[in-house]
């Protein structure tokens, strides 16, 4: 068993095609891997918490492209990058084989990187739907990691035998210190530079760089300490216009953003200096300002502008997305390393300030003073709010109950939100209010 109180991690290899985003799907609980019937879809390495209480486990999973083969040739050095990396980085390795199709020249090639990697090796077979396939699965004891736990990742079986054996080579869940991680969405359109940021900021090539716009297509998390703050960093596909999906895999790619942006505690949205601000840059802030979600604005290629000045991109950032209002605008460059660490700093502060908690009593009394200063027009019922409590912080959250959510337009509820901004000294962090109508007793409906 592994000797360690840090959450361990557990990558899942193999080659092309074996079914890996799909156990990673299965073992994670959610569709959050892109499962698509061609070789090579997974380019990045994806790592998510899994936690499995009925068995005392907890570790980190990592699903990792497969080796030898891509669907783009140009990029087959960086994915089979990924996977060494991979693997270097684990506590244990998942090795996972087709066993419908049998032992192949690939899953020996594999076998020579683990062999080579000295690292705990878990054989798993999968697709073992069908009695002939389970007993065709013995075959690979022959690479030399005994015999496989035969599985199917696509009906759930086997899979209580499979934890009981990583059962006996993980530590207890209840061993393991667990830290909070604040999470941050990289987001923007493709080519802006996101996963360049990201690699600039960890030292390495994490995740894989082109030229060719589209490379990134998972929402991929990156785990780092950060001047002594634990951070993740969520690198996510290039946002285009909807009419230019072109297959699932760009359509799932889309569906992940959005799913890294309702995750996330703060997203940075990269615009390249370098090109106009596009509708898509705006459609991507309003998604963002819509999940409630704090903001920085990082401009990108600096280097490339030397001309433009940081009041010039606030005054454009205020004119072309206003209802970014109040978040921090900052330029950077890759290429320099220039703004790098302010970008993180920024964030840690804007996060700080959407952290704040608010007494019962304090609340209500700023709800109620922001009610006296709000002027309805016409003679008809009024909005009103009975009680107020706070649900959540980053972004403060507030449930408020009133006598009818029909009577709360936009602009009350715009008015209100921002009167309270004000009053709790909220200038960077967004704020989101719950309405909820006051249950009311049968005779008083009567």
């Amino acid at each position: 068993m592994l000797e360690s109180n840090k959450r361990p991690l557990v990558a899942i290899v193999g080659r092309p095609n074996v079914g890996k985003s799909s156990l990673f799907n299965r073992m994670f609980g959610d569709r959050r891997a892109i499962v698509e019937p061609t070789a090579g879809v997974t380019r990045d390495r994806l790592v998510l918490p899994v936690r499995l209480p009925d068995y005392e486990l907890s570790f980190d999973l990592m699903d990792t492209g497969g080796i030898g083969i891509v669907d783009r040739e140009d990029l087959a050095a960086s994915v089979e990058y990924q996977v060494l990396t991979g693997i270097t980085a684990s506590d244990l390795v998942i090795f996972l084989v087709d066993a419908r199709e049998g032992l192949t020249l690939l899953d020996e090639q594999v076998a020579q990187y683990l062999r080579r990697s000295n690292v705990e090796v878990v054989m798993v077979a999968n697709k073992c739907e069908t009695r002939s396939a389970s007993i065709a699965a013995l075959e690979f004891s022959a690479l030399g990691f005994g015999e496989p736990q035969r599985i199917s990742a696509q009906e759930g079986q086997g899979f209580g035998d499979f934890y009981e054996h990583l059962s006996t080579l993980l530590p207890k869940a209840n061993e393991i210190v667990e830290e909070g991680r604040m999470s941050i969405a990289v987001l923007g359109r493709r080519n802006t530079g996101k996963s360049s940021f990201v690699n600039a900021i960890l030292g390495e090539d994490r995740v894989i760089v082109s030229d060719l716009a589209g490379t990134t297509r998972d929402a991929v998390d990156i785990d780092l300490e950060w001047q002594g703050h634990a951070l993740t960093l969520v690198d996510t596909a290039g946002v285009h216009r909807k009419g230019k999906i072109n297959s699932a895999v760009e359509y799932f790619s889309l569906t992940r953003s959005d799913q890294a942006i309702r995750r996330a505690d703060l997203a940075l949205l990269f615009l390249d200096l370098t090109e106009t601000v596009a509708r898509m840059d705006q459609e991507l802030a309003r998604t963002i300002v819509d999940r409630h979600k704090p903001t920085v604005v990082v401009g990108t290629k600096s280097d490339l502008v030397p001309d433009m000045s940081i009041q010039d991109f606030r005054d454009l950032v205020g004119h072309k997305l206003p209802h970014l209002k109040g978040a921090p605008v900052l330029m950077i460059s890759n290429v320099n390393k220039k703004g790098l660490d302010r970008v993180l700093r920024e964030s840690l502060a804007v996060y700080e300030e959407g952290s704040i908690q608010v007494g019962t009593g304090e609340l209500n009394r700023m709800v109620k003073a922001s009610f006296d200063n709000l002027r309805f027009r016409g003679r008809g019922e009024k909005p009103k709010v009975m009680y107020a409590t706070q649900l959540g912080t980053n972004p403060p959250s507030f449930l408020l109950f009133v006598n009818h959510k029909r009577l709360f337009e936009k602009e009350v509820l715009r008015t209100l939100t921002n009167d309270l901004r004000k009053r709790m000294k909220l200038v960077r962090s967004p704020l989101r209010l719950v309405l909820r109508e006051r249950e009311r007793s049968a005779s008083k409906k009567g």
